[in-house]
């Protein structure tokens, strides 16, 4: 499945504080200080419905049929479908709603809306703001990190309507999202079942300061970790579902048992964690948090992408490292690591 910036109404559905010169890869319109929320959002790409219609189908032998029970979203001003969903059990939280909202919520918090946007044709949407100097991370050799909140819903089933307490590593602009003990008990998912929660976000950013205490503790306790060479070599093979032993071997009838491309991969990872931006800073150089952040760079800046929509490898870029599969596979490093380094790492309450 392509994983794309919304491009659909001919710009970027993005927008950021600073503009293309500091979003995502250059991509996006400038959220200015005073902007309303009307025109973030409008520059967001998210000026738009999720309406609702009948689900009808033409059967072979010409039959005009509807889906009972389901409806189609679709979006009032390209009237592209989004997903089919039930007609009775979903609630749609729209653009404007979730936008809106989180808004008003981070104004009463002293914070304010600095990135937005949607992706997959506006199947997924969010908005992003920074959090206070409280939430920052300063990791050995002045390795700085920022923290941010992102509130982001779905109108294909795919996702809920939740908050996601994320970072970004200063020194290449890494991003991670915060450790958490049970991100699902613990945080803000309102499933579409129900109706917007509003009192649920509050609840949900007073637990930020305790993923954020547990971040800093394990992030801390990673980088006194120290890793030989084989052993990130190892651990970054793991990852990848590669057997050491069987690179540069072939079957019996000739072909490789490690393809070209994992080792490609393979050989990109090991190259960030060597070479990346801060890769040789005291958190990282021969660390556990270094592993953490060159699978991270890998994700963010090096992995090749699909893009199957025509709106290019940055947009396809961006989605995959926030919402699709770099996104897990920076949760499948850090699980590993939780794992591999239980002893050293301190529990979470």
């Amino acid at each position: 499945m392509a994983h794309e910036l919304d491009n659909s109404t001919g710009i970027y559905a993005f927008a950021a504080v600073g503009g293309a010169a500091s979003a995502w890869h250059g991509l996006g319109q400038s959220i200015e200080r005073g902007d309303s929320i009307d025109t973030i959002t409008q520059k967001a790409g998210l000026n738009w419905n999720a309406n609702r219609a009948p689900v009808i189908y033409n059967t072979t032998d010409g039959r005009t049929m509807s889906f009972d029970n389901q409806s189609v979203l679709y979006r009032s001003d390209t009237g592209a479908a989004l997903g089919v969903v039930s007609e009775n059990r979903y609630n749609v939280h729209q653009p404007r709603e979730i936008m809106g909202f989180f808004s008003d919520f981070l104004s009463d918090n002293g914070l304010s809306i600095e990135t937005a946007g949607a992706v997959r044709g506006g199947r997924i949407v969010w908005c992003m703001a920074k959090l206070g100097p409280d939430y920052g991370f300063l990791m050995p050799g002045n390795d700085k990190v920022d923290s941010y909140i992102r509130l982001q819903t779905s109108f294909d089933g795919s996702r809920a309507t939740d908050l996601v307490a994320t970072t970004v590593r200063q020194v290449c602009a890494n991003t991670m999202r915060m450790a958490d003990a049970d991100a699902n008990a613990r945080g803000y998912k309102n499933k579409h079942s129900t109706e917007f929660d509003r009192s649920g976000l509050a609840r949900a950013f007073g637990l930020v300061g305790e993923q954020h205490r547990m971040t800093s503790e394990q992030w801390h306790a990673m980088a006194r970790i120290k890793v030989a060479d084989k052993a990130a070599l190892d651990f970054f093979a793991e990852l990848l579902d590669i057997e050491v032993s069987e690179i540069g071997k072939v079957d019996g009838q000739g072909r490789k048992l490690v393809s070209t491309k994992s080792e490609n991969n393979l050989r990109a990872l090991v190259t960030a964690y060597r070479k990346a931006p801060g890769a040789q800073l005291a958190s990282a150089d021969g660390t556990a948090y270094g592993l953490l952040n060159a699978v991270t760079y890998y994700v963010d800046h090096a992995a090749t992408v699909r893009d199957t929509e025509g709106d290019g490898a940055r947009g396809a870029r961006f989605a995959s490292t926030q919402l699709g599969a770099g996104d897990n596979l920076k949760q499948k490093a850090l699980k590993a690591l939780q794992t591999k380094f239980a002893d050293y790492l301190p529990v979470a309450a």
